[in-house]
């Protein structure tokens, strides 16, 4: 086992090389580095990467934070991440438009974030800053991880398995194709990551997170019945699911887990919203059951959601700890998420002011069309008319589409979700 990946040897190399170029690239536009940090799969040292060409491809992406003595500014992020796509032979992915043809050797990205030495100091408990300091590699300069406070994982809300859940039914979408231009590798990898994250999530509820794709599949596999009884009455053979392709992962090598990539897509869409509803119902403490109530309880995602951050954005940056202030300052997460989103619009010279009459934030409206929009194709690819209507009218809420069509509006869709999350708001 290497640093960065499990099979060590000339993938590691490569890595290596790459992850040079990374911190080279880095260091000659931002002058002020102070350290370089690798967190995800790479940074726990199990990173998968695909052997083609001679050469060894990340499977999806390096997530990297540059720790400076001052802010980067995100167009200056962006541009280096376009140079170190462009100096590792690919076309990265575009900022506007999300593409659906996409490849590991084609469309490597660098998710590259910046954080001020003081800010370190001052994040609050989310899930990727638990694991910056617990499970990151330094692959520049000063380690600094200890500036990070040290939570302990019952103090991360469990909101943040929701995050990740949201993340990976969008990734169900973004990647499939009802025309046949996704990649059925590319494809199958976001479906098991999708049982992966299934078990990244449910630890939240089991109060037993451990920052390693194995250890977590292993506790899951050895508890899943004890853990979640209810759940294991509807998806019986979850944990066999979970182990098969978190171990099919850890050892990628470009072949598919299964045959038929549409059939393992339509059997994950099948399990996964299963394992969502019954995280939300568990959340929320009230049973979700169908597909409009799912939508209604991600849209109207509320206190019990944002004000764990609200209170400790407070806390850190201020030193109040206030339930009365922290309770307006989560009211006017929203308020900045839509004024943020819209400049943001308006920067791909659209204007759409219709994003200020919800009430909810963006984030959570984009998310609550992605139910619909999943199953607005039946098992066998036909159109469901409701399903597509209900998605298509929740994403106009925050989003200009006049999708036709269910290709167009996932289309739409993955770049309403791009355009909102590649503003790296946090």
């Amino acid at each position: 086992m290497g640093r960065f990946t499990l099979d060590g040897g000339e993938a590691e190399k490569d890595i290596e090389r790459q992850l040079k170029v990374v911190t080279d690239e880095i260091c000659k536009e931002i002058k002020d580095v102070e350290s370089v940090l690798i967190y995800g799969g790479f940074g726990r040292g199990e990173g998968s990467v695909k052997k083609a060409n001679n050469r060894y491809y990340p499977a999806n992406d390096f997530d990297v934070y540059a720790i400076t003595r001052k802010k980067a500014d995100d167009d200056v992020l962006d541009e280096i991440a376009r140079r170190v796509a462009e100096k590792l032979g690919s076309k990265g992915i575009p900022f506007k438009r999300f593409d659906k043809d996409w490849s590991f050797e084609n469309n490597f990205y660098l998710d590259l974030k910046c954080l001020t030495l003081d800010e370190l100091r001052r994040l609050f408990p989310m899930l990727r800053y638990y694991e910056l300091r617990n499970a990151s590699n330094v692959i520049y300069g000063n380690d600094v991880r200890n500036l990070i406070p040290d939570y302990k994982i019952d103090e991360i809300p469990i909101g943040e398995g929701i995050r990740i859940l949201l993340n990976r039914m969008t990734h169900l979408v973004e990647y499939f194709s009802l025309n046949g231009k996704h990649n059925d590798v590319v494809l199958s990898f976001f479906c098991a990551k999708a049982y992966i994250d299934s078990c990244t999530a449910l630890s939240f509820l089991s109060k037993r997170y451990f920052p390693s794709y194995k250890k977590r599949m292993e506790d899951f596999y050895a508890n899943y019945e004890k853990d979640f009884p209810d759940l294991y009455e509807k998806l019986p053979d979850l944990n066999e699911k979970v182990k098969k392709y978190t171990l099919w992962k850890l050892n990628f090598n470009g072949e598919m887990p299964e045959k038929d990539a549409i059939k393992f897509w339509l059997q994950t869409r099948k399990d996964f919203i299963g394992v969502v509803k019954y995280f939300f119902s568990r959340f929320l403490n009230r049973k979700i059951e169908t597909t409009e109530e799912l939508s209604n309880a991600i849209i109207n995602l509320g206190k019990d959601y944002y004000f764990p951050y609200a209170k400790y954005y407070l806390k850190n940056n201020f030193g109040i700890n206030s339930y009365f202030l922290s309770e307006i300052a989560r009211k006017l997460i929203p308020l900045r998420f839509k004024y943020l989103y819209f400049l943001r619009i308006l920067k791909e010279k659209k204007i759409y002011p219709k994003i200020f009459l919800n009430k909810r934030s963006p984030d959570t409206i984009i998310f609550g069309s992605v139910p619909f929009i999943l199953f607005a194709i039946d098992d066998n690819m036909r159109l469901v008319k409701e399903n597509f209507d209900n998605g298509l009218g929740t994403l106009r809420k925050v989003y200009p589409t006049n999708a036709k069509n269910w290709e167009e509006l996932s289309q739409d869709y993955a770049d309403a979700y791009v355009l909102f999350y590649l503003m790296k708001i946090v």
